[in-house]
């Protein structure tokens, strides 16, 4: 261990444990006593009055109160009144690093260090994410996985998609791979595996032919696709729905196969997935954010938590955002149409029983990270589906796709210890999961208290940062 991460262990109360060669010490015994337990297994019910307790990070034991002794040395927690649900995943982020931005943001000129991981991850922690998944991942992104895993920075479980576009890629190479062929196609997804990533993300320029080879590729290697719908409005949408096409990205993937959404194409839609078994990721706050700050950029100013942006991404957020500087009349309008589209097509989803997953596609502008995700839940639950649903769609069904359900996504004995207490119950409201106690992070108790004196030094950090302004910009790039 650095000085540096030693200086980071004893002084930052999320980090303590750390304490020696960068190896995490075991969390300290934990038991939540009387307790409302919300379990999110398939068909589980809810569980009152109930004692949890924690050991080595895991869920040992789930019991009721009356007949529950915790044994000495066990840190107590009087859980009466409270809700103990499993974190939260967000499905669709962007993790930055330093050379996400110079990418992102077109500015090779972003020094070393602009982005510190810890500060990264601060927002998710603080908003009860613990598990996300990285649709643009970089070998950085990889390093940065293996720092939460290894125990040296606070953060989500990361799951890494290598993003792979067709000869005209939309974004980046560095962000993207580029495969014109079949036979390229298949070599970056080998590329992908052997370099750690463990998901394939599809992309919107790839030829069917080279779509095709990725997915199979995919499957053979084992690693789940998600993604967007390629060569929109060509005519050729069901034939991308092949096996192993596990998951589309953005319910606004379907609004866009037409040069303007068409809501009676929406029960062929439902085909599709359902036929193919390909599940759906919403993304619906994001249309919503758009349509807000493209007819009202003023609304920008009133958003706190924008203070929790990195200051390249605030900069970019609030002087170069680009529905702003693009807005129009017809633009928004067309914005707005999606939104509706991605409505109707959310209750058909539902009601085919088709997972519907959480996610938020942060940093595009106006999402921020951990915050976003409760306005996605809440945006789920405006679009009719129950908030069970919701609650699994940010729980167990993250964690069952992933292929980690073994490990995380429930409230059970032998599961990972990622877990909320809230100050109310998320099943009869959604955006009561704002109302976190405590986050409970592979079995280490971070209070509100503890959470939010982060949080305030975190964002005067970055003011000081934006104040100085030593980070130049580019012209940024869009994420369709």
């Amino acid at each position: 261990m650095n000085l540096r991460s030693l200086t980071l262990a004893l002084t930052s109360p999320a980090l303590a444990w750390t304490v020696a060669f960068g190896q995490p010490t075991p969390p300290p015994p934990l038991a939540i006593e009387h307790v409302t337990v919300l379990p999110m297994t398939a068909g589980g019910t809810v569980l009152h009055d109930q004692t949890v307790t924690l050991r080595d990070g895991r869920i040992t034991a789930i019991e009721a109160s009356t007949a529950t002794k915790p044994a000495s040395g066990v840190r107590r927690i009087d859980g009466t009144g409270k809700y103990l649900m499993p974190s939260l995943a967000d499905a669709h982020v962007h993790l930055e690093n330093d050379r996400f931005l110079r990418l992102f943001l077109d500015n090779p000129k972003i020094p070393a260090g602009t982005i510190r991981t810890e500060d990264i991850f601060l927002p998710y922690v603080a908003n009860g994410v613990l598990q996300v998944i990285d649709l643009s991942a970089t070998s950085e992104t990889v390093g940065q996985r293996d720092e939460v895993e290894n125990g040296r920075v606070l953060g989500p479980h990361i799951a890494l998609a290598a993003m792979i576009d067709g000869k005209d890629p939309i974004l980046p190479v560095g962000m993207t791979r580029v495969a014109a062929t079949p036979s390229d196609g298949r070599q970056a997804v080998r590329d992908a595996s052997v370099e750690g990533y463990e998901l394939i993300k599809v992309y919107s320029t790839l030829d069917l032919p080279t779509f095709t080879a990725i997915v199979d590729e995919a499957h053979k290697l084992h690693m789940p696709v998600v993604g967007h719908i390629p060569q929109r409005g060509k005519g050729t949408t069901d034939k991308f729905f092949q096996p192993g096409f596990g998951m589309v990205a953005h319910a606004e993937e379907f609004a866009q196969q037409t040069d303007v959404p068409v809501e009676a194409d929406i029960p062929g839609y439902v085909e599709m997935a359902k036929r193919n078994g390909t599940w759906l990721t919403g993304t619906l706050s994001l249309d919503e954010r758009i349509v807000e700050e493209a007819s009202h950029p003023e609304s920008l100013q009133a958003r706190p938590e924008l203070q929790f942006l990195s200051p390249p991404i605030y900069t970019y957020v609030t002087a170069h955002n680009p529905y702003v500087a693009n807005a129009n009349a017809k633009f928004i309008d067309y914005v707005r149409s999606i939104v509706a589209f991605n409505r109707k097509l959310i209750q058909a989803f539902a009601a085919a029983g088709i997972p519907v997953l959480a996610g938020t596609d942060t940093p595009v502008p106006g999402m921020v990270a951990g915050f976003a995700l409760h306005d996605e839940l809440e945006a789920m639950a405006r679009y009719g589906l129950s908030n069970q649903q919701v609650l699994e769609g940010a729980t167990r069904l993250p964690a069952e796709w992933l292929g980690v359900a073994g490990d995380r996504g429930v409230v059970a004995p032998g599961k990972r210890a990622d877990l909320l207490l809230l100050d109310a119950d998320p099943m009869a409201d959604v955006a009561n999961t704002r109302r976190i106690t405590a986050v409970i992070a592979g079995g280490r108790f971070l209070s509100r208290t503890d959470l939010d004196q982060q949080m305030a030094a975190l964002a005067k950090r970055y003011a000081k940062m934006r104040a100085a302004d030593t980070v130049p910009t580019g012209k940024p790039h869009a994420l369709p």
